[in-house]
């Protein structure tokens, strides 16, 4: 009902219907007291009739009632007066034949005057068919001796309704000149309250509009209040709009000339903003799309729309065409829609392939002249010749360092393998109780391991997982040598290495500590870098030729493609420890 009405109509309104229930109220108050009055006038003259026809009974008898019954019904003409005897049989009724009436004496009134001499009462006639007020009495009727007989007056209870609605009358016309009176005062009152705020109104609407206005200055001051607030309001509002316009152009500025492309589009795939650099990545050359614009037909090949209807992510993307360009497409999913970022990574990828054939070609390269070199050596070392044993010292020392070489050769054609070669490729079951023990055996072959407490803890029951049974060989076999290598190096006696694995539930943890140098605080992640040098700290005693080569960095790489971790942790002894998690098939 009110929500399309304005102010000055809601407060008129509210108003009249105050003023009518409060008048309405009152009346209502004012006619039941005078119905009241009313009622009780009419028992009192009631009373006093009824005196009259007893007196009139007590002498005449019958008929001195029937006299006085005439005189009554021609001024009270709705008035009634009924006769009964003490059987209850009506012998006198002045508005009916006493033959059709029926038996009155368990009537309440009649009972009660018969009982107490007189009574009075207000109840519904079935008879009369309406509200009646009763008075009863008594009467010893002449003769030997007396009959007692009641006589009951009765007055329709609906004529002094009638009487208190007309006397009510009087108070609804001055209800109407209070109505007029209030919406006239209410209309004066709601144009000089509504004036400043319909000044305060327009002055809204002009700043909404991107204008300049200042809220007007009234006597009134709740009014003059409001306006100073809302000056103080539109002042903080122009200087928050200037900020934020400065830190729009600010970062449209910066968006656009950062070389990565930035796609916003909304729930519909409608495009609300695009710069320059994904425009380009589209093909769009001289002219930017426009807003609007569904997205999937700015975006340059098919597989770039299906990321759209998969979860928020990264993928990289090869498009189609003469100028087909690999492009790291990343989705992410923001409150009114979606954030594409495009990257083009074509000559990141033709640089990778091109290291990578790189170092297939060059290990290859190394490869054949290493083994001619190695077998030159052997040769030398085996033959009938006599040596000196500087001259073997040398040989042996020039074997040595062939076989580094191509450690190193086989370490970095390794790394390319498993960057290119799909995980699936010899996948099965490998126990890793087995193959803990496999690399304890192996590890008993490495150089000055009979000189430190090496000791092996491996789960008893079965405990399989997926994965590739030389990869996770080598991974282990490259931490425990590790460990072996720089526990040697950095003691003399007293050295220890612990090689377990244990069951975490989900996971197999293999742990590898050792009581060795440890490692330089800050390098906790660069030991797995590639070609990455230690500090001397755990460089072998205390010379700067140490460093992890890319032992470890193959180590980790092979738990990731296993889907699982290799982290530096607290070393229990001192040292260093490794601990790789291998989640269960």
């Amino acid at each position: 009902m009110f929500k399309g009405m304005t102010l000055r109509k809601k407060i008129a309104v509210l108003m009249t219907v105050s003023v009518v229930l409060i008048a309405v109220s009152v009346w209502a108050l004012i006619y039941r007291s005078e119905k009241a009055k009313l009622i009780e006038n009419n028992s009192v003259m009631l009373s006093r009739y009824l005196d009259s026809f007893a007196d009139a009974a007590g002498k005449d008898g019958l008929s001195g009632v029937k006299k006085i019954v005439e005189v009554w019904g021609k001024i009270y003409p709705e008035g009634r007066i009924t006769v009964i005897n003490t059987m209850g049989d009506v012998v006198l009724d002045n508005k009916t034949e006493t033959k059709e009436l029926d038996n009155h004496y368990k009537r309440p009134e009649v009972m009660e005057a018969f009982a107490s001499g007189g009574a009075s009462e207000i109840r519904f006639s079935k008879t009369q068919d309406e509200w009646l007020n009763y008075m009863a009495r008594r009467v010893v009727f002449p003769g030997e001796p007396g009959t007692s007989m009641v006589i009951r007056l009765s007055f329709p209870i609906e004529k002094l309704k009638e009487l208190g609605w007309s006397m009510g009358k009087s108070f609804l016309y001055s209800l109407e000149l209070l109505l007029l009176l209030v919406w006239g005062g209410a209309y004066w009152m709601l144009r000089s309250l509504m004036r400043p705020l319909n000044s305060l109104s327009r002055a809204a609407e002009t700043i909404a509009e991107g204008g300049s206005a200042r809220f007007p200055i009234t006597d009134d001051p709740e009014i003059q209040t409001l306006s100073n607030a809302l000056n103080s309001m539109s002042d903080s509002l122009k200087l928050s709009v200037s900020e934020a316009r400065e830190s729009k152009e600010e970062i449209s500025l910066l968006v656009e000339k950062i070389p990565i492309g930035i796609v916003l589009i909304d729930e519909k795939r409608k495009i609300r903003y695009i710069n320059k650099a994904a425009a380009v990545l589209c093909g769009y050359l001289d002219a930017l799309p426009g807003r609007g614009a569904s997205i999937e037909v700015v975006l340059p090949c098919e597989d770039m729309c299906k990321q759209l209807d998969k979860p928020d992510g990264t993928e990289l993307v090869s498009t189609l065409g003469h100028n087909a360009k690999k492009i790291e497409m990343t989705t992410l999913s923001i409150t009114k829609g979606r954030l594409i970022i495009m990257q083009d990574l074509t000559e990141k990828v033709r640089l990778e392939d091109a290291r990578r054939d790189f170092f297939i070609d060059a290990g290859h390269e190394f490869q054949t002249p290493l083994t001619v070199i190695r077998m030159g050596l052997e040769l030398l070392r085996s033959s009938d010749s006599e040596l000196s044993d500087e001259d073997v010292k040398s040989l042996n020392s020039m074997i040595q360092q062939q076989e580094r070489i191509s450690g190193l050769v086989d370490d970095l054609m390794f790394l390319v393998k498993l960057d290119v070669e799909p995980l699936k490729k010899g996948m099965g079951d490998v126990d890793v109780s087995e193959l803990g023990k496999d690399v304890a055996a192996e590890a008993e072959m490495i150089p000055g391991v009979e000189k430190i407490d090496f000791s092996c803890t491996f789960p008893k029951d079965c405990s399989v997982i997926k994965g590739r049974y030389d990869d996770l060989k080598r991974a282990l076999f490259n931490l425990v040598e590790n460990a072996v290598k720089y526990v040697n190096s950095s003691r003399e006696d007293g050295g220890k290495v612990d090689f377990s694995i244990r069951d975490r539930g989900d996971a197999y943890e293999i742990i590898v500590d050792d009581n060795g140098p440890g490692v330089a605080e800050g390098e906790e992640e660069s030991i797995f870098d590639r070609f990455r040098r230690g500090d001397a700290h755990r460089a072998r005693s205390g010379e700067k030729t140490g460093g992890y080569g890319l032992g470890l960095s193959i180590a980790r790489r092979i738990a990731e493609r296993h889907g699982g971790t290799l982290e530096l942790a607290e070393s229990k002894l001192g040292g260093a420890m490794f601990r790789m998690q291998l989640p269960k098939a």
